[in-house]
C-alpha cells in the first residue's frame, strides 16, 4: 500500500508536538483537517495509531511502527525533491544578454515563483559569450542567447530585428566617420556592426566600450556614439537610425534557449513555459499580419 505523505506529514507532527492544536500550526492546516488525516491514514492501517495520555497524544504500538517508517519516507521525499528539482528548497539560475528586455518574461517569472513559492530564481545579465561561458561550466541552469539566423544550438525562441539607435539629440552626417559605442571585442554584436560597416565602406571610429549596457546608454544619451539594439527592446530615450544617416542595413537574429547538462525537473519544466509563451507570442504577432494579408487581397 502506498501512503499518502501528506498525511504522513500530518502524523508525524502530531508525534512531534503531543497535540492536534500544535500539530495543525506545524502543517499550516486546520485542527480539524489534522483530525481527518489521522482518521483517513488508521482507515488505511486498518488499527488505532494515536492514544491520548497526561502528558497529550501520543503513538500506539502500530503507531511507533508506522513513525519510524514515516519518518525514512519524509526524508526521502525531501531529497527526492532537492535532487530532482520538484518543489523543495532549490535555485534555479538564469543567464541572458543585457539587451534582452526582461520584461518580456516578468509575467512568466511571476507565475512560476507563484507555482513554486520554495523555489527561488536568479538572474545573470552579461554579454553574450559571458554568459554562454557561464552555461557551460555549470554556473547557470538556463541561457537565453543571441545567435545568428540558423548558426548553433538551442531552442529558437524569436527572430528579432537588430536596428541602429542613437540618442534624440544625435545628428549623424552621411559622411561622417560613424561614432560607435560597443561590447567588448569578443561580444558577436560588435562584430556584426564592424563587419556590416566595412563591407559598406563607411568610416568608423571606436569612441565608448562597455560591458555593461549602461555605459552604452550613457554614451548615447550624451550624443557622443551610436549602437545597436533588438527592435523590439529599443528604449525610449533612443531612436532608430537608418537610411538617412547611410547606414547598412544590419542582418537579423534570433534569441534561443539553452540549458546545462544538468537535469532538474525543475529547470525543464520553467524552459518548457519560457518556450511556450515565446511560441504563443510569436503566433499572436502573426495572427493580425495574416488578418491584414485577407483584407487587402479580399
Amino acid at each position: 500500500m502506498l501512503y499518502d505523505t501528506i498525511l504522513l506529514r500530518t502524523f508525524a507532527a502530531v508525534c512531534d508536538t503531543g497535540s492536534f492544536t500544535k500539530a495543525a500550526r506545524m502543517v499550516n492546516l486546520t485542527q480539524s483537517a489534522v483530525s481527518l488525516h489521522i482518521k483517513r491514514l488508521e482507515e488505511q492501517i486498518g488499527a488505532r495509531l494515536l492514544r491520548r495520555g497526561a502528558e497529550g497524544v501520543g503513538a500506539t504500538e502500530q503507531g511507533e511502527v508506522l513513525l519510524s517508517y514515516a519518518r525514512r519516507i519524509l526524508a526521502l521525499n525531501k531529497e527526492a525533491e532537492r535532487r530532482l528539482g520538484g518543489k523543495g528548497d532549490g535555485l534555479i539560475r538564469i543567464g541572458a544578454p543585457e539587451y534582452f528586455d526582461l520584461n518580456q518574461l516578468s509575467v512568466l517569472i511571476r507565475q512560476f515563483s507563484a507555482q513554486n513559492p520554495a523555489l527561488r530564481l536568479q538572474i545573470e545579465l552579461g554579454i553574450g559569450p559571458d554568459i554562454a561561458a557561464m552555461l557551460e561550466a555549470g554556473d547557470l541552469d538556463l541561457a537565453i542567447l543571441s545567435r545568428e539566423i540558423g548558426e548553433g544550438d538551442g531552442i529558437a525562441l524569436s527572430r528579432e530585428r537588430r536596428i541602429w539607435a542613437a540618442g534624440r539629440a544625435m545628428r549623424l552626417g552621411p559622411d561622417q566617420p560613424a561614432p560607435l559605442a560597443l561590447y567588448p571585442a569578443n561580444c558577436r554584436w560588435r562584430q556584426v556592426v564592424l563587419e556590416q560597416l566595412d563591407r559598406a565602406g563607411r568610416p568608423w571610429t571606436i569612441v565608448a566600450q562597455s560591458s555593461g549596457i549602461a555605459g552604452i546608454l550613457a554614451a548615447l544619451d550624451a550624443g557622443l556614439a551610436i549602437t545597436i539594439f533588438p527592435e523590439s527592446s529599443l528604449p525610449e530615450t533612443l531612436r532608430p537610425l537608418g537610411s538617412a544617416e547611410v547606414l547598412p542595413a544590419l542582418p537579423d537574429f534570433e534569441f534561443v534557449l539553452r540549458r546545462s547538462q544538468t537535469r532538474s525537473v525543475a529547470v525543464d519544466h520553467l524552459a518548457e513555459m519560457i518556450a511556450s509563451f515565446f511560441q504563443l507570442s510569436a503566433a499572436l504577432r502573426k495572427a493580425p499580419e495574416k488578418q491584414a494579408g485577407r483584407l487587402i487581397h479580399s
